[in-house]
């Protein structure tokens, strides 16, 4: 995205300038990928110029997106990179967003700083919505499919390890069928039979753990060869269609 659209976006639109206008979280993300340093000054100066919110949190006690802490993430990735999103994990404000900006930016660096955030957090959140969990469900996305971030075989053991606690600690289903999902991007043989090992009686994690012991057989298949250029664009495009 050029600086003359997000700014045009910003000011235009259905929803007032303070609200982001025509603006989609997405195109922040997008922007500051592409532009570094002058799109973070770009961010900032939109972000100042339309006193976007910080909370989100109108007078009347309704809510509208904080594009205000997804500039200052967004703005942060641009100047810094992924070592410059990391502290703002450790912030209970930011850390959903940090999230939502890493789980974008498809490197191995990012999958790390998930993955470091993961293992120094608390689990005891009920929720898809607790950082933890969020941080889980990023790492899915960069790594449980085929056009999947490549990372080392120690990183693909650190999921493993990571996603046995998570499991450990899951208080309801859903969240253990993401762990099991996302155990897909841990393509060892210990994972494979750990999850072949698991006994379950819900439908759901049965589902989940079928096409997760699927996905890694396929993967450690030595014929197994992973996609080009155009078919991680396919991937791509049939997951958006998708959701």
């Amino acid at each position: 995205m050029k600086f003359n659209a997000l700014a045009q976006k910003a000011a235009k639109g259905s929803a007032p300038a303070f609200k982001g206008g025509a603006l989609e979280v997405e195109h922040l993300i997008t922007f500051a990928l592409a532009h570094g340093e002058e799109g973070a000054a770009e961010i900032e100066r939109l972000s100042a110029l339309h006193g976007w919110l910080d909370d989100g949190l109108l007078p009347d006690g309704s809510r509208v997106v904080p594009f205000g802490r997804w500039a200052r993430a967004c703005a942060a990735f641009a100047r810094g990179g992924v070592p410059a999103v990391q502290p703002l994990l450790a912030e209970p404000a930011m850390a959903d967003i940090a999230i939502g900006v890493l789980e974008s930016v498809r490197s191995v660096d990012a999958v790390e700083a998930l993955l470091a955030f993961g293992e120094d957090s608390d689990w005891r959140g009920d929720d898809l919505m607790h950082p933890a969990w969020k941080a889980v469900s990023g790492l899915n996305l960069l790594l449980s499919f085929d056009d999947g971030v490549p990372v080392p075989h120690t990183t693909r053991q650190r999921l493993h390890r990571l996603l046995v606690r998570a499991w450990n600690d899951a208080p309801t289903d859903q969240l253990r069928s993401l762990c099991l999902y996302a155990l897909r991007g841990a393509t060892t043989p210990e994972a494979l039979a750990w999850a072949q090992a698991l006994v379950l009686d819900a439908p759901t994690l049965i589902a989940a753990r079928k096409m997760a012991v699927k996905t890694i057989k396929r993967r450690l298949d030595p014929t197994y060869t992973a996609p080009n250029a155009m078919q991680k664009w396919q991937i791509n495009r049939a997951r958006n269609s998708a959701t």
